[in-house]
């Protein structure tokens, strides 16, 4: 027959808990059930207790406590309820016990009870998005579990984080489950390398799924939307939201409406969560054989636009990324974005160094000369080429590009010397294509390539 404390509510094993302010209060339930042997000797009260251990050291992090209990008429039996305020960080094991004492003065037991094991206060993410989100990395690198970096899985449960992040083994019906391999993803090295930085557990959580376009996040019934709330949900609160998506809506069909469908995704996700979570996301990497040039600009636009337009979203470049095949990024590729994202988030939620790409604020033109400064640039900007056909710029009036002498960089701008009169309005763009330069500019401490940019008008001094 079963006996001690049973836990029914609450932690399970290789949860991550999201903290507030360095802690967080974790409510446990459950009942209690005195062994039989005692309670023919006779049993005058029983009484559950818990108590939160460092599975490093096992010392006590939390000594035994008392909980609120409702016994049976007999006490042998009854439930039980309590609520712990716990530290940030872990591992931790939650472990509990039945304090038994007899009618008879000579006998007192401590009975077993449940335990949970490596559990954890930290930090908590959502993935979400497509392919390179979920991860699609095919080739080998060195990106080992590491304890205290957790997933929730697609099977709903809580797990050693370890590639691949999006597996469906017993969850082959969930929403987001893939339709071929996935492999390596970006956030097992995010999440190891935030652990450095934080000293705090990562929890992520798996929603994302390959190749879907933004309507299937569509909060009005969007499969993918649904799904990724109810994952969230199942896990409590969340630090952030991370967002890797639109290469499914890069052609003429799909990029129409894409600001508004990727706007409303972040505003009623916030609202129907109760809280203005953060997303922090990567602008599209390239596609070697597409030929969705404007829809690739576009799309990068609208990214790159959305840290200006809402609150709390936050991007990064992909373009210095190698690839597995013609769309995803490679293993190592994976691991650097996911190494930059956790200095981005660390920045943002922790106020450590901080970690943004260079961004175009203005571009004007005089005489002849187009001056484009940035904003995030460390202490100037690095041209591997500087050459007008690979640098990744293009300026363009009402008769088209305009050709331009080799890019020259003071500092925090870049300047253009153009070849021909300009024609009416100017506009910049840079990196917009599918398949844009392999040698962009780069900052010189950072080692980040700016922003892409699309169609930024040049303003007259």
């Amino acid at each position: 027959m079963k006996h001690g404390v049973f836990i029914e509510k609450g932690l399970s094993d290789w949860q991550i808990v999201q903290h507030k302010n360095h802690q967080a209060d974790v409510y446990f339930a459950g009942s209690w059930q005195v062994i039989k042997d005692a309670v023919k000797i006779g049993v005058k009260d029983a009484r559950p207790q818990i108590r939160v251990v460092s599975e490093e050291d096992n010392s006590p992090v939390i000594p035994w406590q008392e909980v609120t209990i409702h016994p049976a008429q007999d006490c042998t039996t009854g439930t039980w309820e309590t609520t712990l305020t716990i530290p940030a960080g872990g591992l931790y094991r939650i472990e509990t016990g039945l304090v038994v004492n007899s009618t008879n003065p000579d006998f007192h037991w401590t009975f077993r009870g449940d335990t949970r094991l490596h559990v954890g206060i930290g930090d908590v993410f959502l993935i979400a998005g497509q392919s390179n989100s979920a991860g699609y990395g095919k080739d080998a690198a060195f990106d080992p579990p590491e304890l205290g970096v957790h997933l929730f899985r697609n099977r709903r449960s809580w797990d050693l984080a370890s590639h691949p992040f999006n597996e469906s083994t017993y969850a082959a019906d969930a929403p987001n489950a893939e339709r071929g391999v996935s492999g390596v993803s970006p956030y097992l090295a995010f999440g190891k390398a935030l652990k450095k930085y934080t000293h705090y557990p990562v929890g992520l959580i798996a929603s994302a799924m390959g190749g879907m376009p933004i309507k299937q996040w569509n909060p009005d019934g969007g499969k993918l939307y649904v799904n990724m709330l109810k994952q969230t949900k199942a896990c409590g609160e969340i630090a952030g939201v991370l967002w890797y998506q639109g290469c499914s809506n890069t052609d003429k069909k799909g990029m129409d409406g894409y600001k508004e469908k990727y706007y409303d995704i972040i505003q009623s996700f916030r609202r129907d969560l109760g809280y203005p979570v953060r997303f922090f996301t990567f602008q599209l990497n390239r596609e070697v054989y597409s030929h969705n040039d404007e829809g690739y600009g576009t799309i990068r636009e609208i990214q790159r636009s959305a840290c200006h337009d809402l609150e709390e979203v936050y991007v990064l470049p992909t373009l210095h990324c190698t690839l597995t095949d013609g769309i995803h990024n490679n293993a190592h590729s994976c691991i650097m974005l996911g190494e930059n994202m956790a200095k981005q988030c660390s920045h943002v939620l922790y106020g450590t160094k901080d970690f943004s790409a260079p961004e175009i604020t203005e571009a004007v033109v005089e005489g002849s000369t187009v001056t484009a400064c940035f904003a995030n640039v460390s202490d100037t900007l690095l041209l591997p080429d500087n050459s007008c056909e690979k640098c990744g710029f293009t300026i363009r009036d009402q008769k088209g590009a305009i050709p331009f002498s080799p890019v020259t960089a003071k500092g925090h701008t870049l300047q253009f010397q153009l070849e021909r009169p300009a024609e009416g309005q100017m506009d910049i763009s840079f990196a917009y294509e599918a398949n844009p330069t392999h040698v962009p500019p780069l900052d010189s401490l950072t080692y980040l390539p700016p922003l892409s940019f699309y169609q930024v008008p040049v303003a007259k001094k």
